[in-house]
């Protein structure tokens, strides 16, 4: 395997290690995560809507111009899964879960909400866009793929925080919830190396539509079911960690540049 394949897996492998660390950030502190629920909720929408108006949108209208109306179309097929098809799936049964059903570990006792396996779905696209952003740019040229790792995993552990507390939040068994969003990490480095192999097949319109659809998603989980959990909680916190979101996404861009 020559010098620039190590590079590759070693960069895709670090972006994935940041995601584990964010999502064991939670799990060292599982009590005072339930305690916190809609702050940390508020906190995880921050980050959702940072890293999709911020980062993906700018990056996604440099590979396609055409990125805000893929932004547009992913936030309505959101909404219409969700009020079409999940609307009879029991939401009005799951609405206002808390992280507290996280103590909950006997086989069945758990009714998720639908909403988790959304946000997983879209968290795994952006990390293999992550993957995919890594291995184009280690062809392109060795600095460029730095440049691209240390742009995706400035983001990774906020996003590792925001994905196993958004599952743990809408009712996801604790050892689920790890297990999905070790698949998220785990797309990163798979992706990476899956591109470098084949990246002449990957055309900048499609990634950059990939990525919109990513960003789409982002934003109709933040604005469509956490903020509207987040105001359970009255008083300055969950305001406070809502703008802590948005900043550590900000910060992470401005670090990776």
């Amino acid at each position: 395997m020559s010098e620039q394949w190590w590079q590759v897996l070693f960069a895709g492998s670090f972006a994935g290690a940041a995601t584990f660390a964010g999502m064991f950030m939670v799990l060292a502190r599982e009590s005072w995560s339930r305690r916190y629920s809609a702050a940390l909720v508020s906190f995880s929408a921050g980050v959702l809507l940072g890293v999709g108006v911020l980062h993906i949108l700018p990056e996604s209208m440099e590979l396609n111009s055409s990125a805000p109306l893929f932004i547009l179309l992913a936030f309505v097929l959101f909404y219409f899964f969700e009020h079409h098809l999940l609307i009879h799936a029991g939401h009005e049964e799951q609405h206002h879960i808390n992280l507290e059903v996280a103590d909950c570990h006997d086989e069945g006792c758990l009714h998720p909400h639908p909403m988790g396996m959304m946000a997983f779905v879209g968290m795994g696209l952006h990390s293999l866009i992550d993957g995919v952003i890594i291995g184009t740019g280690f062809e392109v040229s060795h600095d460029m793929g730095i440049l691209a790792a240390l742009g995706v995993i400035a983001h990774e552990v906020p996003e590792g925080i925001a994905m196993i507390a958004i599952l743990l939040h809408y009712g996801w068994e604790r050892r689920k919830a790890v297990q999905l969003t070790s698949f998220v990490a785990l797309a990163t480095p798979f992706a990476a190396v899956l591109t470098f192999a084949l990246v002449s097949n990957v055309s900048k319109p499609l990634l950059g539509a990939l990525l919109a659809g990513a960003g789409g998603s982002f934003i109709y989980i933040a604005a469509s079911d956490l903020i509207p959990e987040s105001h359970r909680s009255r008083g300055l916190s969950a305001t406070l960690a809502l703008c802590c979101g948005i900043l550590i996404a900000w910060l992470a861009g401005r670090l990776a540049h």
